[in-house]
């Protein structure tokens, strides 16, 4: 079970870098795409949202949706929409086509979100998911690094749009990785100890329930936030770079892919510390109060001296908030059958964070008159509301778990005075 449960945390693994280099292949190419559809920075903004409108609403029905035909089927059909929106967009003849292209993608960039997590916490008990979700939080940094890397080499070959025919390439293939490699054990089936909670035993819930789990829509919340921030970075740093640094655009690529390797090597890190540390909702607060702090200086870093080590440095940081969040997520929900849910209403912030922040970003700074520090103030405020969120998390849970100490005790005393 092990040995399997590992294989197949892989492949989904490499379905989600998949997924994630297919989301953020606009950024390094929205210099060429921008001026060869003729379109302002505002319309960058909205070709990289648009992949998330579909993931926003799809992401609380993909729990429902997620149960009834099964994760694996779910993910296999995410699959097939990153392969038939690569090749539209690779083929567009126009602005519209490819947001028509973005938005098919999207809709399996919303439903991985859901489906990948998911199948990991069924393969591992609560105690050993630490590592297993820490790495699958990186699947951004290291799909970003991926794509990144890549698009330097593709782009003088092929124009942008040999970027789009890369990513579809890989969709194809993983498609059949994902289908030949992954089998999802039921919940009956799993490792012992897999989704137990303490909430299970003592008052079962219907997936719908999972709605009213304040857990859930805090850490939702702390994602938007967090989103939002590392959204404005991977969408505009490029950009930001060229403009205001004064980088030709193959060295804003790479300084820019660095702040992934800083995400790779820091949430393989947050798999032990996670493993190893019992209040992970403190950990989550910690993680917050330093993103919240990077959030701010975003493009207020100018010297193209300290570009690189900001970049190295706010990677590391921004790898802890994913690795928390994906971790306690099935902690979060008020039973195993609401897991889907919670995970469906976690996305939906990742993607509303994904779909907000490149056009809030982009319109603040053109209003600004091109003046990138004019995006400093909202930043400051999303982390600031990251870290308000992350503390009454973990009052709520503190409070749950006090009310399910109460509850057990009291089933023990019943019993007690039955026996």
């Amino acid at each position: 079970m092990k040995y399997k449960a590992w294989l197949v945390t892989i492949i989904v693994f490499l379905a989600g870098v998949l997924f994630a280099a297919g989301n953020f292949k606009v950024p390094p190419t929205m210099v060429a795409v921008l001026g060869e559809m003729k379109v302002s920075i505002i319309m960058g903004g909205w070709l990289m949202s648009s992949s998330a409108l579909a993931g926003i609403v799809l992401a609380l029905p993909a729990g429902g949706i997620m149960s009834k035909i099964g994760p694996k089927k779910l993910g296999l059909f995410a699959l097939f929409c990153a392969l038939i929106g690569n090749i539209v967009g690779a083929l567009a003849a126009n602005f519209m086509m490819l947001m028509v292209g973005r938005l098919i993608e999207g809709i399996g960039f919303g439903l991985i979100g859901v489906v990948a997590p998911a199948i990991i916490a069924l393969c591992f008990p609560a105690e050993k998911r630490g590592l297993p979700m820490a790495i699958w939080s990186v699947w951004v940094g290291t799909g970003m690094l991926l794509i990144f890397s890549a698009t330097n080499v593709i782009m003088p070959l092929f124009s942008w749009r040999g970027v789009w025919w890369f990513v579809a390439i890989l969709a194809a293939i993983m498609m059949v990785l994902f289908a030949g490699g992954v089998q999802v054990p039921e919940v009956a089936e799993a490792e012992p100890g897999v989704l137990k909670q303490e909430t299970a035993a003592l008052k079962p819930a219907l997936p719908y329930e999972g709605f009213k789990s304040p857990a859930s829509w805090l850490l939702s919340l702390i994602f938007m936030m967090f989103g939002f921030g590392v959204g404005a970075m991977m969408t505009f740093a490029p950009t930001f770079m060229v403009e205001e640094v004064g980088m030709d655009v193959a060295n804003a690529n790479m300084n820019t892919s660095v702040i992934t390797l800083g995400m790779i090597t820091g949430g393989i890190l947050m798999g032990f510390i996670l493993n190893k540390v019992k209040n992970r909702s403190f950990l989550l607060v910690v993680s917050m109060v330093l993103t919240a702090i990077f959030m701010g200086l975003t493009f207020e870093v100018t010297s193209p001296n300290l570009i690189l080590p900001f970049m190295l440095i706010m990677g590391l940081i921004y790898s802890m908030v994913p690795a928390v969040i994906f971790t306690i997520s099935p902690e979060a929900a008020v039973s195993p059958a609401t897991v889907g849910i919670t995970m469906g209403i976690i996305v939906l912030g990742q993607n509303l964070s994904g779909f907000i922040g490149p056009v809030f970003i982009g319109a603040i700074v053109e209003r600004g008159g091109g003046a990138w520090s004019a995006a400093t103030l909202p930043l400051v405020v999303a982390g600031l509301i990251g870290v308000i969120a992350s503390v009454l998390y973990g009052l709520v849970m503190k409070k749950r778990a006090s009310g399910q100490s109460s509850q057990l005790n009291g089933l023990l005393n019943k019993k007690t005075g039955a026996a």
